[in-house]
């Protein structure tokens, strides 16, 4: 695919993976990078990104050397959602960069102001069924045959805004980028991967349809278990904890353990489950990829499998990750009514919200129907829904000897939520025979207008550094 004009780039989010997308797109002379925030006032016309740099991202372990680059990017228009319309006028692709559990309000919005010419949009991590979601939203609407979908498996930054809006540290980059396409034609997986590559730098690995990510996602692995051994005597209104911890770098032996269960024993299951009971012939459990890791265990000789020894490698995997070490575990300053000063869990963050509501609860809600056991998975969510006062599962089974029915579960994006209480429903539910959808010819559209001028609360137009 060639493009002979810019490529138009609407950044969906002010999310810390945002600042790194306007530094880095932003001193590119070949693009046109807008941003769509609800916070637009608080942006610069210009995003400086320091990056740690690794000899290879597949390595970021102790004693790998690393270095730092700084460079700037500059936004041409930055939008507040009210003017989505203009934002997305003649752009190539909407990337959406935020939490998981922001994805419906930015859609809704996206989606009632699409353009008349065909648009990709994407978010950098499609955990908790994006496919699913889309499919909703985009029931009725007239231009859904111009939209080409996809979501990353893994989310490609590791990063934090030093101030927001205007500076950010990069500490590395995923190792490989995966995605899932809708349609999953040949034409708009090409056009795809052309901006995605040429965006991350990296070859784009296709994926077979979203089940993959939904499932194969790892954050909804890491943070809970780490979380849950972390505040593991959390009380909410009366624990306060007198520093900040870290985050992986205090993964222990419990934390790594809740990790080996589902990263061995549950997820592995499920996936092979699923590629049973979907006829995918053995493709959608490769893809998820834990299937490898619990393979790997079995072929071990009986002495070299408990799962102490996993867990001790799992543990010492991520407290050498150079790219992990600055990550803060998330928690607020709090001062409590007897004036005790200290740090309490940030129970509204995705590592929450995310991760339990949109991870967790999506593979209990997937496992329950397709009647499969996954305790540690349930044994995570109690213990997270109680430091976050939600009732996702419930203490004792349903009528059917389900446990994922508790008062919150339309909060979630299990496929309960969504009315899917059978398998074959399940199966029906997930089968997204999209009609062709016209797809994004870069030298078709309209050549980039110029920018509408900015409302009160936007950056004016500026040239590229």
């Amino acid at each position: 695919m060639n493009v002979s004009g810019k490529r138009v780039i609407v950044l969906v989010g002010g999310s810390n993976g945002t600042h790194v997308l306007a530094a880095d797109l932003g001193r590119r002379e070949d693009y046109e990078v807008r941003l769509l925030t609800r916070r637009p006032s608080q942006w610069s016309q210009t995003v400086t990104c320091a990056e740690q740099k690794f000899l290879t991202d597949a390595f970021p372990m102790r004693p790998c050397p690393t270095w730092w680059e700084t460079y700037k990017g500059t936004i041409d228009a930055v939008y507040d959602y009210s003017e989505c319309d203009k934002a997305l006028e003649g752009a190539h692709m909407a990337l959406m960069v935020c939490p998981v559990s922001a994805h419906e309000d930015l859609l809704k919005h996206m989606f009632a102001n699409l353009p008349s010419h065909p648009l990709i949009i994407g978010t950098t991590y499609g955990q908790g069924g994006f496919d699913w979601l889309c499919r909703k939203l985009l029931h009725g609407i007239e231009r859904a045959h111009l939209v080409t979908l996809f979501a990353f498996k893994h989310y490609p930054f590791l990063c934090k805004a030093k101030k927001y809006g205007h500076q950010v540290n990069l500490f590395g980059r995923f190792p490989d980028l995966r995605a899932a396409v809708s349609p999953n034609l040949d034409v708009n997986r090409k056009a795809v991967a052309f901006f995605c590559e040429e965006i991350f730098g990296k070859k784009l690995q296709l994926l077979d349809d979203f089940m993959a990510c939904t499932v194969g996602a790892s954050n909804q692995v890491l943070h809970p278990s780490i979380c849950t051994s972390l505040f593991f005597d959390y009380v909410p209104g009366e624990t306060v904890y007198d520093r900040h911890k870290g985050f992986y770098v205090e993964v222990d032996t419990k934390s790594s353990e809740y990790m080996f269960d589902l990263f061995v024993r549950e997820i592995p299951l499920l996936s092979q489950t699923i590629d049973r009971q979907f006829a995918k012939g053995g493709a959608f459990k490769r893809q998820v990829s834990y299937e490898m890791i619990s393979e790997l265990a079995g072929r071990l000789p009986a002495f070299a499998q408990p799962k102490s020894l996993f867990s001790a490698a799992i543990g010492w995997a991520f407290r050498s990750n150079q790219r992990l070490t600055q990550v803060k575990a998330p928690m607020l300053p709090v001062t409590t009514t007897g004036g005790k000063q200290g740090f309490v869990p940030a129970v509204n963050s995705r590592f929450f919200q995310d991760d339990i509501a949109h991870g967790l609860c999506v593979l209990l809600g997937i496992a329950e129907i397709l009647e499969i056991d996954l305790p540690r998975v349930r044994y995570l969510i109690r213990t997270c829904q109680f430091m976050m006062s939600k009732d996702f599962v419930s203490d004792l089974p349903d009528a059917q000897g389900h446990f994922l029915c508790g008062t919150d579960i339309c909060e979630t994006s299990a496929p309960q939520a969504y009315g899917i209480t059978t398998k074959e429903q399940l199966v029906e539910f997930c089968k997204w025979e999209r009609e062709p959808v016209v797809p994004v010819c870069p030298d078709k559209l309209p050549p980039a207008k110029q920018v509408p001028g900015p409302s009160a609360s936007t950056l004016t137009v500026v040239a590229k550094l």
